[in-house]
């Protein structure tokens, strides 16, 4: 997961774990055509399997508001389906999805980077136990015991002294113009756990792993993995950001949803509010795009166990064994792991991450499976593989439900039911699977979320009767710092504006604070991930003033 905003609004899904109590019905739907049977007791054939699972997408596309949709399954070492769905652009008939269309693919990257690493260990240039330090000298930490232990596999593992989600604010805000620059200021990053704590999902473990491959290779990350992956594996769908592809038109557009009302489109390449344009568009832990064709074809490989460019089928087994025991599911408990169409035996049944890999167990129907996902701020990715069955379904939409918690995690149960028709469970176990995990989520969401007025019904931030004091702008100008870690973070400016209004800047991020009826809450008016950004201040009559933006703390300074 890249996008910051996906991340505090799935924490904030967690929250209404402990608020909410009541079922709705907001989201029965059914989750397949029962004329289209049973399957045979011997197995469907593959078919059956691949006419149930499009049938299943299709009706899914048409009881929720995704406008688009990839979907690849690979059987048996063979590309059944790789085919798109509805539209790259909502209200656009003349924009189909398609099988080259590129969607992103958020922290799926994680998976290519891993695989870089993977060809360096194959190649015997490094080991993945080998300290990070070995292989990328100028790398530090203000943690000296960690910068000199810490490996490639704690990076890979999310077990590393990065504590979860630490630092994106910088990362998402574009405050450094480059991957290294971003990683030579870890060594200001006050770090809060120690080295090896246990599971922590850190985004910047994996910008430090691309460093380690160009420092290795004397190319970019990304370079490194087209020249020995996607070449040989004839995947030229794929690149490295939204703005190599070779034919942009194949992007898809971006959108957002709550209550089912749909927003959008907006573009990869022009529209910040689903992509940073300034700073460089790469990132070894969420940047590329690419294609179900492609998807398919990475899907055999992982499959295949590397085979054809890896010498050794153990280095793909390494990356899908679990080496980090999961406590709970990222973001949320672990006992509510069937919103996502998992079953887990709490009784023994032992889940972990692999290298690159979020969730490693028998917990699809009781098979062998390994999973990566990824999320950006308008798009999600979803994949499942069960390596005994030869079997792997990735699937992505082009759209971020900002309702909860059953639509939240609609692609994580499509995921499983298609992966359950190829696995050959009944029908009537799938409809169960999906009919439980939809009340369970229903039982713990209200009717309806109240959608954000200013985004999508087009409400002004600005209210004529509200403005902030002129005391109170003279209080806000300056510049400010965060309490902790100052020389990661850098500085964020509040400036008077030539029309009278005072503007806050962070990183490539400069708009207006907008009065609100709280004295020490504004709105900070950046068109950023379908959302209004709240900056609150604490008492602007004291001295120093402290702004709080995205969970951060800035105290002014000058």
């Amino acid at each position: 997961m890249r996008a910051l905003t996906v991340v505090g609004f799935l924490f904030a899904v967690v929250a209404l774990w402990a608020v909410t109590q009541s079922p709705s019905s907001s989201f029965d739907s059914q989750p397949h055509d029962a004329s289209l049977g049973q399957g045979e007791k011997g197995g469907r054939s593959v078919d059956e399997k691949r006419a149930l699972a499009i049938a299943f997408v299709q009706q899914q596309m048409n009881e929720f508001p995704i406008p688009g949709l990839t979907l690849s399954v690979v059987y048996k070492n063979e590309t059944v389906i790789a085919q798109g769905f509805g539209t790259k652009q909502i209200g656009h008939t003349n924009t189909p999805v398609t099988a080259s269309t590129l969607f992103q693919i958020g922290s799926y990257t994680k998976t290519f980077t891993a695989l870089g690493i993977a060809k360096l260990v194959d190649d015997g240039r490094v080991q993945w136990n080998d300290p990070v330090k070995q292989h990328l000298p100028w790398f530090q930490l203000i943690d000296k015991y960690a910068e000199k232990y810490t490996t490639l596999a704690d990076l890979l593992a999310m077990n590393s002294v990065l504590g979860a989600f630490e630092g994106d604010l910088a990362l998402d805000f574009a405050q450094y113009e480059t991957e290294r620059k971003v990683v030579e200021h870890l060594a200001f990053l006050d770090t809060t756990r120690p080295l090896r704590a246990g599971y922590a999902y850190s985004n910047l473990n994996f910008v430090v792993l691309g460093q380690v491959i160009e420092h290795m290779t004397n190319q970019t990350w990304f370079n490194f993995i087209k020249t020995t992956y996607l070449d040989p594996l004839g995947m030229d769908e794929t690149f490295g950001a939204p703005g190599d592809a070779t034919d942009r038109d194949d992007l898809a557009y971006g959108h957002f949803s709550c209550n089912r009302h749909v927003i959008g489109p907006y573009s990869l390449l022009n529209s910040t509010q689903v992509a940073v344009l300034a700073g460089s568009p790469y990132d070894a832990s969420g940047s590329i795009v690419s294609s179900a064709n492609d998807l398919s074809k990475l899907a055999r490989f992982l499959l295949a166990r590397g085979h054809g460019i890896l010498t050794s089928p153990h280095l793909i087994d390494d990356m899908t064994t679990g080496h980090t025991v999961l406590q709970d599911m990222v973001i949320m408990p672990m006992d509510d792991a069937d919103l996502l169409g998992y079953s887990i035996a709490m009784d023994g049944n032992v889940v972990a991450a692999g290298y690159a890999i979020d969730t490693v167990g028998d917990v699809m129907f009781g098979f062998d499976f390994y999973t990566k996902n990824g999320d950006m701020f308008a798009f999600k990715q979803r994949n499942g593989f069960v390596p005994s069955q030869s079997l792997g379904v990735t699937m992505a939409i082009n759209v971020q439900d900002q309702s909860a918690p059953s639509s939240t995690f609609l692609l994580d149960r499509m995921r499983s039911y298609v992966l359950g028709i190829f696995l050959d469970i009944p029908m009537v176990d799938l409809d169960n699977m999906w009919t439980h995990a939809v009340a369970h989520g229903n039982a713990i969401q209200p009717h309806d979320i109240e959608c954000d007025a200013h985004v999508y019904a087009n409400q002004p931030w600005a209210v004529p009767s509200l403005t902030i004091p002129p005391d109170a702008k003279a209080t806000l100008v300056g510049t400010y710092t965060t309490v902790a870690s100052p020389g990661y973070y850098g500085n964020m400016t509040v400036a008077m504006l030539g029309n009278g209004d005072v503007a806050l800047q962070y990183g490539a991020f400069r708009a207006p604070l907008v009065a609100t009826t709280n004295p020490t809450a504004f709105i900070w008016a950046i068109q950023v991930a379908g959302s209004t950004w709240t900056v609150t201040a604490t008492d602007l009559t004291s001295k120093p003033t402290t702004l709080t933006v995205a969970g951060v703390d800035f105290v002014r300074y000058g």
